[in-house]
Formats: C-alpha cells, structure tokens, sequence
C-alpha cells in the first residue's frame, strides 16, 4: 500500500513539473510577444521607427530607433521589464522575475524595428523584412512582413 502512494505522489510530482516548464515558456512567450506588438504600436503612435533589440537571455524595447543613437522606450509599469532607471529591457536570467529563469531566446537578426504604419523593417537600413521567427524557448514567435502581426505556436 505504501508503494502505491508512493508511486501515486511520484507520477502526480513529475506531470506537474512538466506542466510548469510549459507555462513558463508559454507565459514568456506571451510576454515577448505582447512587448513586440508593444513597440509596434509606439512607432504607429509616435510616428518614429521603434523597435526590439535581442540578445540570449532577452530584449530591450527602443521607442527611437533611427538616429546617431537608439533611445530605449520607458516601461509600461510592467516590474519584469523595468531596469531600476525605469527603462524597458527584459532579461529573463536577471531574476526580477523567477517565473521566467531559464527562459533562452534566439533570434536571426540582432534587432527589429517598425516603420511609422506598423511595417516590419530591419532596425539599421529601414529596408523591409521579410517574416521573421525569434525562439522562445521551444516556443517560436512569428513577425510577419508587410503587416508586422505577432503570432507564436
């Protein structure tokens, strides 16, 4: 009887394990993905090229893109994404929020920008990009071109 509680507690502890991993990227990738969409409404909003920056263990959100130098956007109150100077860079690895650590992110292209209607472009020459695909983890954010809409699976 005792081995069948045993063994009971042991497949309850390891579905739920697996179903945090889960969450955790599916929540990460619901985040990289709302703070793309994010800059895209700041560059339609303030009619300047806005955009994201990536690295491994995260990304930094630019409100001017275009220019001798990149200005990083203010934070929309959200405590994951505010350095203490209250500008919007994520770092899943920083541990202001452990929900995310261990969360990886790969990305083609060093940065993504958004033209002033909402067109994905390339962050440095304002050319046009085609679709792009960021991975979150095991999950993979699509940028698509033309109308810059955010999708991840």
């Amino acid at each position: 009887m005792v081995m069948v509680v045993i063994a009971i507690l042991a497949v309850v502890m390891l579905m739920r394990w697996g179903a945090s991993e889960k969450v955790k990227l599916d929540s990460a990738a619901r985040k990289a993905a709302g703070d793309i969409r994010y800059a895209q409404k700041l560059s339609i909003s303030t009619q300047k090229r806005a955009g994201v920056a990536f690295n491994a263990s995260g990304y930094e959100v630019y409100a001017v893109i275009n220019g001798p130098s990149p200005v990083l956007a203010n934070s929309p109150g959200d405590p994951c994404a505010t350095r203490p100077d209250g500008k919007f860079v994520v770092d899943f690895a920083a541990g202001r929020c452990p929900e995310f650590n261990g969360v990886t992110l790969s990305s083609p292209i060093d940065a993504i920008a958004f033209d002033s209607i909402g067109t994905l472009i390339n962050a440095t020459s304002g050319a046009e990009l085609p679709t792009q695909t960021i991975n979150v983890g095991s999950k993979t954010l699509t940028i698509e071109a033309g109308t810059g809409r955010v999708s991840y699976y």
